[in-house]
């Protein structure tokens, strides 16, 4: 054979270029383009695959459940402030597990006299402010920015 001679890979039958597949095994060849001219540099940039991030949000309720989240809350916290129902009612659960642990806790260790005015106070004060924020300055300060303390 010649020296453009190729020999199929499962067979290793001699085999004419540019056949498409071996006559002994049916092997069907991949056909390679012509070689540039020596010369020319050839560059061939690979893709770069790059895992995009996933961002998730919380969801953002409308200005009309801010409302409502905004009497509910306000007076859970005048008037239930110390047990910290009003930071469930807005989704902050850290804060009302502190103020519900800080009730518990000082029940068990008798300094409730201590952490009940005290808890009573901030809820109350932060009951007024929730009540006197305008509807649009309370959905972007506790809803949007999810700022959880005063």
């Amino acid at each position: 054979m010649s020296a453009d001679s190729l020999y199929c890979p499962k067979c290793a039958t001699p085999v004419a270029h540019g056949i498409p597949a071996c006559p002994s095994c049916g092997v069907p060849f991949v056909q390679q383009a012509e070689a540039p001219s020596e010369g020319q540099p050839v560059y061939q940039q690979q893709p770069v695959y790059q895992q995009q991030p996933v961002y998730q949000q919380q969801p953002v309720p409308h200005l009309s459940e801010a409302n409502s989240k905004k009497i509910t809350a306000g007076l859970c916290a005048i008037f239930l402030g110390y047990l910290g129902i009003h930071k469930f009612i807005l989704g902050y659960q850290g804060a009302g597990w502190v103020y519900l642990g800080l009730f518990i806790g000082g029940l068990i260790t008798c300094f409730a006299a201590i952490s009940l005015p005290i808890m009573g106070t901030i809820s109350f004060i932060e009951g007024i402010i929730y009540l006197t924020k305008t509807d649009e300055e309370f959905y972007h300060t506790y809803m949007v920015n999810r700022r959880e303390w005063f």
